[in-house]
């Protein structure tokens, strides 16, 4: 298979390959994949970008997890947790109290913060941590933020009944050797007549009914009462036949909707239902309730379930017989996690707060009633908003690590994936949720990820990446391995921490435990899923990413050497203000009056750190005393610490009739390049010390005046070598922009 031909890579949407795929040239994504893509990231439509570099934003006390807080694309704030604090930063840093970063005490210590579950409403941040009872946090200004614990019982005390005092009588009867007599004192008696006297002596005599003491006493009862108003035609009342127990209950309700523990019950004997006449009515008092906007009254027959029959603004009630809601019943008020046993887990679906996964209950789900998220209340019956407990029955008993609300709830556990729905075509609710499993992949963070409409979750070893999309045919979710082709990127740690960069790339940049970042470009329309690897000169912990203007800017924690910052990669690079370009990391900016020295570097101390002034490169200098001194005075200065960006294609072959040039040697004569506004690049068939070329861009522009960014394509001559694996390698250690957009190569097969 001699002869000339060209291989050209016109996009690099298939990222960085595994080694193990050098030879699959059977692979569509091989020839858009690269052998290595270093601190270069790639565009959904086919570029390769070298990153930019990370803006120091403030250090930090410690090592700390990152969350957002988006409440619109205008308000948006990344909160740093640390251990036992919490710090808010917006895009240009933390958020001051005075002259220091505002700060406040957080419940969690720094390993529970990294394992926290949250969801947002409005201004509030609802977190679950199962050995913390969840909380509230809660926003009321730029410089104000508060922790609240969640309460589970009722939200104010029920209403009182309103009371007349009842005078109960008790009677004892009075015996003698356990029989009634009544006592006659002696006596005499004399015949008026005669004058004869006869002499009665003391006697107790027998009595034919019970004589008794009567004894008072007052109670306090509910003033409930009935009222016989019927009348007959005569205009006579009409008597009321009372047979039957009734109990009322109260409960109030504030304006926002929340209704109080129901009341205690006021009992009265009144008509059977069916045999009330018009007219008769029952009338209840109860006493007002501070800041209840409305009052709920439930009724009760024979000690059976009380049930909704009427509400009202004022603080009395006549019941003339009302037919009952029998499925609208009050709230009874439990802890739904006794004993300390909290959710890990917390999500939103269909207007309610969901928990999941407490320690001793794994696999149990607790959703609040529909449209008030603090309501965990029981109801009897179950009425279609009530809240609701239930527990996934499966072979594995995993935790819930993550909630994902899409068209259903999906629930993601260390062994398989499940979807929460309700059966038919009425709402979600107690009465018709079903749990039905998905896939039996697994998941480990506490966090997934949605795009559009499909889900990515880290796999339960921490090594893969995998989405998960309904698909209609199989009425299921189902997913792919995003990671199997550049699975040597995770075979040595695995993801700790993850976020999405919706903007304007769509990447997912995830932190690796070894604290390299990863990049994984997502376009699932368009079946892009692109890894790219990314290294500082330290090591990421954390990343969180926030809507900015137009662009999502992305948040890191970085520990250089022992101490910890906030950093945020610098907005991409734009050609028209080639002097704003930022490709140092850690780096800091001045803008103002020319000069040429610089101090407050204390935290580079001793580092060699590079240098890009006005919109040029300036030699490297080694930070002392805190401080540098550049060679000429600029009036816009970039320093930080370097790093290497570098690109490799897969080995370069040539498919003809003859086959594959796999294992056949082939040289590499010249190699055309096409970039867009690019400087600072060198090419070459290795990195290999010597090996690399450096590519001229000064074109137009006078000497003591940097070259612009260059677009347009630039051909690079090879050394004459045949090699079996020949492959093209580009690199820029310099603080300049670079995007690759295609790489052509002339190869010639079976060279001598």
């Amino acid at each position: 298979m001699a002869g000339p031909g060209t291989a050209l890579q016109g996009a690099f949407t298939s990222g960085e390959l595994a080694p193990s795929l050098s030879a699959r040239v059977d692979l569509d994504k091989y020839v858009k994949g690269c052998r290595t893509m270093k601190n270069f990231f790639v565009q959904a439509h086919g570029g390769a970008v070298k990153r930019p570099g990370f803006e120091l934003l403030d250090s930090l006390p410690g090592p700390a997890a990152l969350i957002p807080f988006v409440f619109n694309q205008a308000q948006a704030y990344c909160l740093v947790f640390g251990d036992g604090w919490l710090r808010v930063a917006t895009h240009e840093g933390f958020v001051l109290s005075g002259d220091a970063p505002y700060q406040i005490t957080s419940p969690y210590t720094l390993d529970q913060a990294r394992e926290l579950s949250t969801v947002q409403s409005a201004d509030i941040l609802f977190i679950a941590c199962r050995d913390v009872i969840p909380h509230k946090l809660k926003r009321y200004g730029h410089a104000e933020w508060s922790f609240e614990a969640m309460s589970f019982t009722a939200p104010f005390n029920p209403p009182g009944w309103n009371t007349y005092v009842r005078t109960d009588y008790s009677y004892t009867k009075e015996y003698n050797s356990g029989q009634a007599y009544y006592y006659v004192p002696a006596s005499s008696w004399t015949d008026p007549e005669t004058g004869q006297t006869t002499d009665y002596p003391a006697a107790y005599y027998p009595i034919n009914k019970n004589l008794y003491s009567r004894t008072a006493s007052n109670t306090n009862v509910p003033n409930i009462s009935f009222t016989n108003g019927a009348v007959m035609s005569d205009g006579s009342n009409s008597p009321a036949q009372l047979t039957t127990p009734y109990s009322y209950y109260v409960t109030a309700v504030n304006a926002d909707g929340k209704e109080s523990e129901v009341s205690a019950a006021a009992n009265i004997t009144g008509p059977a239902t069916n045999n009330w006449q018009g007219g008769d009515y029952i009338t209840i008092n109860w006493q007002a309730v501070s800041g209840a906007a409305e009052y709920r009254i439930y009724r009760a027959s024979f000690g059976g379930r009380p049930a909704f029959i009427a509400e009202t603004t004022s603080l009395t009630y006549n019941d003339n017989n009302v037919s009952p809601v029998i499925t609208d019943a009050p709230p009874k008020y439990e802890d739904p996690f006794p004993g300390g046993d909290y959710p890990g887990t917390v999500s939103i679906f269909e207007q309610r707060l969901v928990f999941a996964s407490s320690r001793n209950r794994p696999q149990t789900i607790w959703m609040s009633k529909s449209g008030d998220y603090d309501n965990h209340a029981t109801y009897d019956p179950i009425g279609a908003d009530s809240p609701l407990e239930l527990t996934i029955a499966s072979k594995e008993v995993s935790g819930v690590d993550w909630i994902a609300s899409l068209r259903s709830l999906i629930l993601g556990t260390a062994g398989m994936e499940w979807e929460v729905s309700a059966r038919g075509e009425e709402a979600f609710s107690g009465k018709n949720a079903k749990v039905t499993p998905q896939s039996y992949w697994g998941s480990s963070l506490k966090d997934v990820i949605t795009i559009g409409n499909v889900l990515l979750h880290v796999s339960s070893s921490g090594r893969q990446v995998r989405n998960l999309q309904y698909d209609f045919t199989s009425d299921s979710y189902g997913g792919t391995d995003l990671s199997i082709l550049a699975a040597h990127l995770l075979e040595n740690g695995g993801i700790t921490n993850w976020t999405y960069q919706k903007y304007p790339d769509s990447i997912v940049w995830c932190v690796r435990e070894d604290g390299a970042l990863l990049g994984l470009t997502f376009q699932n329309e368009h079946q892009v899923a692109a890894w790219h690897q990314h290294h500082t000169q330290g090591l990421f912990e954390a990343v969180c990413a926030l809507p900015h203007g137009w662009e999502h800017s992305l948040f890191a924690v970085v520990e250089r050497a022992g101490a910890y910052y906030l950093e945020r990669m610098a907005e991409r690079f734009s050609a028209a203000e080639p002097e704003k370009a930022i490709y140092l990391d850690g780096a800091v900016t001045y803008e103002g009056e020319p000069k040429k020295e610089f101090t407050g570097l204390e935290y580079l101390e001793g580092k060699e750190i590079g240098i890009y002034a006005d919109g040029a490169v300036q030699a490297p200098r080694t930070v002392q005393g805190g401080k540098i001194t550049l060679d000429h005075a600029a009036s816009r200065v970039t320093v930080g610490l370097s790093y290497t960006a570098e690109l490799e294609t897969m080995p370069v072959e040539v498919v003809g009739q003859g086959g594959s040039s796999v294992a056949l040697k082939k040289t590499i004569s010249s190699v055309d390049m096409l970039f867009r506004d690019s400087l600072g690049v060198k090419a070459g068939l290795s990195f290999a010390p010597g090996a690399m070329q450096e590519i001229r861009w000064r074109s137009s522009e006078p000497y003591g005046k940097p070259p612009k960014p260059f677009s347009g394509m630039k051909s690079v001559t090879m050394p004459a070598l045949a090699e079996n694996v020949a492959t093209v390698c580009v690199r820029s250690d310099t603080p300049t922009p670079v995007t690759v957009l295609a790489i052509v190569s002339r190869i010639k097969v079976n060279a001598a």
